[in-house]
């Protein structure tokens, strides 16, 4: 059993900037000439591997070629915008690589995901832990299957742990937001009213019902789901909606590290920082609430020092290797070419690796 629980809102969210380059105001990136190019190569190779790869392939293979686009503007990112690794925009374009590949989003190698909390030049929403939350609990749900054995349980012992582990999977959409960003108004996520749509997220189950099978089993410690989401709301019980709007706070000087590599569909792509311009990233001069998270009180004050050492907590290391470390490969390959050919080998479009090659070298 499968069940994409979540839709995403927040990906389709958007921060209101002038000038948008996807979600960034180009001018606050530390390269904008390089970041604008970058994201211009992005799009053009989406066409070209759309049109020359995907005729009678159908939406799989539009996926897929989206899936290599949100990384290759990671890629942009990282490289010409590190300066805002941290911050609203970038949380919110990660949001959007994960849903694009859905199918298997590694979320372990992204780069500087999530930040740490109160992070220099980071957001007052931390939207990447929220983002991975939904991925656990998509994966979690995907799995209620497994607590279920027909053959030793009772019809009604399947029926409430079957229940149960649906219902939190439907909570944990939601309660991560409230757990991360109790004092943001979730319309600025697009989440505004989202319980009154819990029902359509799984056939066949009525959310109203959930308080009574969600009760005497802990979400996370009997299922599966995120334990660093402190409670799974039932119905009608999450709290009051807060008020504040996506901000970002202080300002990020130095890169977090020189050099990273993230994966994207199995492929390993290299970054490295690059500056042309003395751009510093338009935030709030204001200091971090440490009330504003129940986990605030655990995290630094995120000087650059210990930004340094995120890329590792968050991403496994990120295989921080430099130039001289990067494996040889054919030069009319892109990554992007690269992860679209593994992802037809290893999931989704047999014929489609044969088909693409060299689309684009950006």
């Amino acid at each position: 059993m499968r069940s994409n629980l979540y839709v995403f809102a927040l990906a389709a969210a958007r921060l209101a900037i002038a000038k948008q380059v996807g979600y960034f105001q180009a001018e606050n990136c530390a390269a904008p000439s390089d970041f604008e190019s970058c994201y211009a190569d992005a799009d053009e190779w989406l066409a070209d591997c759309i049109n020359e790869n995907c005729d009678a392939l159908g939406v799989d293979c539009h996926n897929a070629c989206e899936c290599a686009r949100q990384g290759a503007y990671t890629r942009c990112e990282t490289s010409y915008c590190w300066n805002m690794v941290y911050s609203c925009e970038y949380q919110l374009q990660v949001s959007d690589v994960v849903s694009s590949c859905l199918d298997d989003p590694d979320i372990n190698s992204i780069p500087f995901w999530p930040p740490p909390d109160n992070a220099n030049g980071g957001c007052n929403c931390n939207i990447g832990k929220i983002s991975r939350a939904q991925v656990i609990v998509n994966e979690a749900v995907g799995s209620c299957d497994d607590f279920v054995d027909a053959f030793n349980m009772t019809p009604d012992q399947i029926k409430s742990i079957g229940n149960a582990c649906l219902c939190c999977g439907l909570s944990g959409f939601l309660s991560p937001f409230y757990s991360f960003c109790p004092k943001l108004d979730p319309a600025e996520l697009e989440l505004e009213g989202f319980e009154s749509a819990m029902d359509d997220l799984i056939p066949n189950m009525d959310w109203s019902q959930c308080s009574s099978w969600m009760n005497g089993y802990d979400c996370a410690a009997d299922f599966g789901y995120p334990a660093d989401v402190e409670t799974y709301f039932g119905p009608g019980e999450f709290p009051a909606d807060g008020t504040e709007t996506l901000r970002n706070i202080g300002a990020l000087t130095t890169p977090v590290s020189p050099t990273a590599t993230f994966v994207i569909a199995g492929e390993e792509v290299y970054i490295t920082a690059v500056s042309t311009d003395a751009a510093v990233p338009t935030g709030s001069s204001d200091s971090y609430d440490t009330d504003e998270n129940s986990d605030s009180s655990n995290s630094n004050d995120s000087n650059d020092s210990s930004d340094t050492n995120h890329s590792s907590d968050s991403s496994s290391d990120n295989s921080q290797s430099g130039a001289d470390d990067e494996p040889e490969s054919n030069s009319d390959e892109t990554p992007e070419d690269a992860a679209v050919r593994g992802m037809g080998v290893s999931a989704m479009l047999a014929g489609f690796a044969v088909a693409i090659a060299g689309l684009l070298v950006l």
